[in-house]
């Protein structure tokens, strides 16, 4: 204990430490991490239908009373839903009230793209527009929109889209429509449905919808535009890491799961031109050395959530990482490195730099890049903030140099990029200066 404690306070990357297992080795380092407030949540990994790690770690940090983590406890996994979704949208296919291939406008006819189909959407290939940059250009941003108005709100509005399957176009909107298609054609709630005819059938006695949940608990807030946004179908499910093994285990092989829903939704695509979109039905697919891998992660503020298998091995490695997620890609790897026993490195504790306050002045300013589009920088009360267009509201930049920033409860960390003269060429991700955007007004 005394090594590894030393060895987390220095940094150091080392061999795998010599031990009896790697579940102990992995269970220690993992406290050590506890310790620091650098990790809370849960892990499984298993094998040939063996789970051989399943821990929790910290505690809840937005529940009266802080309880410590659980087995049983629950956490938003965002996008990791997706794949229930598509899978709910698939049974109803196995029910014989719709084909995937359908048009959407089958189901949902006051939307204003009658050539995409329900298998665009499961694929991310139909072209459509992000909605919520409609909703807030045209939307009163201070009452609770769901599925329904912002389908009104687009048949009215009609932005403009591209063609299905031209390319893959990783779009919520597209889960959201999913989500409404399945209370047009089942006639329940999307949460009903997912819960009688999925979660209960599997054994998810952990995993719900919780959309119900969260507009109930905006009742005694106000609404503005940082919350107005209220879907369902994209990424609204609460799970754990044991229901999520439960249902990686029956997507790998439990008759309950379609045979032929296993071929198409961890396939990938074949667009119009050929090319091909490594995206299934709310799936991610990868091929490392010829290992095939279907994955999705699940991002939101301050929580990772991740599940990947690979099928062909019978191998399961689930992630969920709430309230510190700046540290979560480091925290991953150090989990996925000792249980394939390789080389790791643990994280160290962020820092807040002491920077001098006047650089702020040369920072603020609007930048702009193709790949992120254009950037507002503030200053207000010796802190530093980013807005992007069109998102209301700000994120503090917390300093850890002179030109570099990360945002508190993210893995994501920024550069202002300056020229020989110590002038302000841009801003970006760190380290990645052709991607920057440049200054362009003061």
């Amino acid at each position: 204990m005394r090594m590894l404690f030393l060895m987390l306070l220095f940094g150091l990357s080392f061999q795998a430490l010599q031990s009896q297992n790697w579940q102990k080795e992995l269970d220690s380092v993992l406290r050590i991490l506890e310790d620091k407030e650098i990790f809370h949540g849960q892990i499984l990994l298993a094998e040939k239908a063996e789970v051989l790690f399943n821990e929790t770690y910290g505690k809840h940090a937005d529940l009266p009373g802080n309880p410590v983590i659980a087995d049983t406890s629950t956490f938003k996994v965002f996008s990791v839903g997706k794949s229930m979704t598509a899978l709910g949208i698939y049974l109803l296919q196995e029910q014989g009230k719709l084909q995937i291939d359908d048009r959407v406008t089958e189901y949902l006819p006051n939307l204003p793209y009658t050539e995409v189909t329900i298998r665009d959407l499961l694929t991310m290939t139909s072209g459509l527009p992000r909605f919520m940059v409609t909703a807030l250009s045209n939307a009163d941003t201070t009452r609770i929109l769901d599925n329904q108005q912002i389908l009104d709100l687009i048949g009215l509005q009609k932005p403009a889209a591209g063609k299905p399957n031209e390319e893959f176009y990783y779009n919520n909107s597209n889960y959201l429509l999913l989500g409404s298609i399945i209370e047009s054609v089942s006639g329940r709630k999307y949460a009903d449905f997912m819960k009688n005819e999925l979660f209960q059938p599997l054994g998810m006695d952990h995993t719900y919808d919780g959309w119900q949940k969260e507009i109930d608990d905006l009742k005694d807030r106000d609404i503005n535009a940082d919350n107005f946004y209220q879907t369902y179908g994209a990424g609204s499910i609460y799970s754990n890491a044991k229901d999520l093994y439960i249902y990686a285990r029956a997507l790998i092989s439990s008759n309950l799961i379609p045979e032929s829903y296993r071929e198409q939704a961890f396939e990938p695509v074949i667009l119009n031109n050929e090319e091909t979109s490594n995206y299934g039905f709310g799936w991610k697919i990868a091929e490392q050395e010829g290992k095939k891998e279907i994955y999705h992660v699940g991002d939101g503020t301050g929580m990772r959530a991740s599940l990947q298998i690979w099928p062909e091995e019978d191998r399961i490695l689930i992630y969920i990482h709430p309230y510190s997620n700046e540290y979560h890609e480091a925290v991953y790897w150090v989990v996925r490195n000792i249980w394939e026993g390789k080389k790791y490195k643990l994280p160290k504790k962020r820092i807040v730099y002491d920077i001098d306050l006047e650089v702020y002045e040369k920072y603020t300013g609007v930048y702009e890049s193709t790949n992120f589009g254009k950037v507002h920088i503030s200053s207000e009360d010796g802190k530093l903030f980013l807005r992007p267009d069109p998102i209301p509201g700000k994120e503090e930049l917390i300093p850890s140099s002179d030109t570099t920033f990360y945002f508190a409860d993210q893995n994501v960390e920024w550069q202002f990029y300056l020229n020989e003269n110590g002038s302000v060429k841009g801003f970006g991700l760190l380290g990645n200066p052709d991607m920057m955007g440049i200054k362009v007004k003061d």
